[in-house]
């Protein structure tokens, strides 16, 4: 189960390479003291030069009408995106346990004009995901932190359409100068055994991103 009190881990994932040492939060175990905070962190600039995220977008292929599930929404650094790439007839559902993030996302997405933002404020154990309906699930920085993979895989397996589409980036297990500590992270070999235990299977994956594994999956 993702724990309620990790908000900062399960949100952050921190997301802070490149901020000035002093802000720096060492492998996250004194996490900023508010949402502000934690939004500046999650949406600082800096994060764009390791997490590439025009180049995740383009290797996505998203096509102008799907539906996205951006899980770990945040304050939205995917969800922005992906509401842009899917356009006024698609759909994005930002999922986070997290109300004032998803009301920071809210309100930016009002002033950006995009209408086809879902809010969704999640369980710990469930993403509340209606089913058959989204053609990519994408998680970033957060699939670490959900302790009861096995029961939450399936939750996924049931939201995806025919032919969907689940997506998970995450932190290398090695040290690293972002992200959680070593025993937190989930190995990758490991997290393509969890998902293939569950009914997915590896249909492709990319190495271009600095600290993190990118690994697509779909449906047995």
């Amino acid at each position: 189960m993702l724990k309620p009190s990790a908000l900062a881990c399960w949100l952050l994932g921190s997301l802070l390479g490149g901020i000035p040492a002093a802000s720096q939060i060492p492998n996250q175990q004194h996490p900023p003291q508010s949402a502000s905070a934690y939004i500046q962190a999650m949406l600082d600039p800096s994060r764009d030069a390791w997490q590439q995220p025009e180049e995740v977008l383009a290797k996505l292929a998203i096509k102008p009408g799907e539906s996205i599930a951006d899980l770990g929404s945040g304050p939205g650094y995917f969800t922005l995106r992906f509401a842009r790439a899917v356009g006024p007839a698609g759909k994005v559902y930002a999922i986070d346990i997290s109300r004032e993030m998803l009301d920071y996302l809210g309100k930016q997405a009002r002033a950006d004009g995009f209408a086809n933002i879902v809010s969704i404020l999640a369980e710990p154990h469930d993403p509340k995901l209606p089913p058959a309906s989204v053609d990519l699930i994408f998680i970033c920085d957060t699939l670490h932190h959900i302790s009861q993979r096995p029961d939450y895989y399936p939750l996924l397996l049931r939201a995806l359409k025919p032919g969907g589409r689940l997506v998970n980036i995450d932190f290398e297990k090695k040290p690293l100068p972002v992200g959680p500590p070593v025993e937190m992270k989930i190995a990758k070999p490991d997290m393509i055994k969890e998902a293939e235990s569950a009914g997915f299977r590896l249909i492709d994956q990319y190495d271009f991103l600095k600290y993190q594994y990118f690994l697509v999956f779909g449906r047995e």
